[in-house]
């Protein structure tokens, strides 16, 4: 029933996991440590992107109001 609330995160962690393991082996003891913390900036530099798409397109549109 929840299984759509948990893919997000799901894919947060499986991204995670991908950078993890360039640089560190997925049998080492901290492996999920260092999923979490890139899983994390991951979801720091969504939401930073987001929020910079959205003040640049209100630039962009504020642009185009007829000058007057």
């Amino acid at each position: 029933m929840t299984d759509w609330l948990m893919w997000p995160a799901e894919v947060l962690l499986a991204a995670g996991a991908a950078v993890a393991s360039l640089f560190a082996s997925e049998d080492s003891t901290n492996f999920a440590v260092i999923q979490m913390m890139v899983a994390t900036l991951v979801l720091a530099a969504i939401v930073s992107g987001l929020v910079f798409v959205q003040s640049l397109v209100r630039y962009w549109w504020s642009r185009q109001e007829p000058a007057g």
